[in-house]
């Protein structure tokens, strides 16, 4: 997976050819070590690109995966993830990693555009999987079924509630907001939406993204 854009080492090898750059062979020296430099620094910056959308990805995966398994127990773990945990996790773990690298590209580029990217990236980072998945409506049932009957709160329930507190509450924070606002949770439309805004935007930038 890649950016592509201004700069790009396909770009650097047209340059090379280019019969105005062959004035002298004093030149043709200065601008074949400024096209290794150059050239570096591209495979530096995708490297960190695959590192980091890596990383998201597979967080994605991870969220995946336990949602392909919550939603298997009647039809298989394999279907269970195919159904739900690996499209869903996967894109939501693409786009987060999508929009991170390209906040800091426009930050370093002191593009006007940076703030959207910023905006989008944020957003993006409050979803939960849950916002996005479909309802287990047979699990949900259960857990209303133990609390009628006076039991207490499944630990893993328990756990999971505190987890996703912890999260609202830096994400609010994060974003200079109150941590007593509740704004209701995402949607799928709302991931949408931020899918459209990222390519918008990286549409502006001339940027695209290539999957491997």
């Amino acid at each position: 997976m890649a950016i592509i854009g201004p700069g790009h080492p396909d770009q650097t090898r047209n340059l090379k050819s280019c019969p105005l750059l062959t004035t002298t062979t004093t030149t043709l020296a200065m601008d074949s070590d400024w096209d290794e430099d150059v050239t570096s620094d591209l495979h530096i910056g995708e490297a960190e690109w695959n590192r980091m959308s890596s990383e998201f990805t597979n967080t994605g995966y991870r969220e995946g995966i336990t949602a392909g398994k919550e939603a298997a127990l009647q039809e298989g773990f394999d279907a269970g993830f195919a159904q739900v945990g690996a499209s869903i996790g996967h894109e939501l773990g693409l786009l987060r990693g999508i929009a991170s690298v390209l906040t800091a590209f426009l930050s370093s580029a002191s593009d006007p555009d940076w703030e959207e990217a910023r905006s989008i990236s944020s957003a993006l980072s409050s979803i939960r999987f849950s916002d996005i998945a479909p309802r287990d409506l047979e699990a949900e049932q259960h857990a209303r079924e133990h609390l009628e009957d006076g039991a207490s709160e499944p630990e893993e329930v328990e756990e999971k509630r505190k987890i996703e507190d912890l999260e609202d509450m830096l994400n609010r924070l994060s974003a200079g907001k109150s941590i007593t606002v509740d704004e209701g949770r995402p949607t799928l439309e709302d991931l949408q939406k931020l899918k459209e805004r990222l390519k918008a935007l990286m549409e502006r930038s001339s940027l695209e993204v290539e999957r491997s």
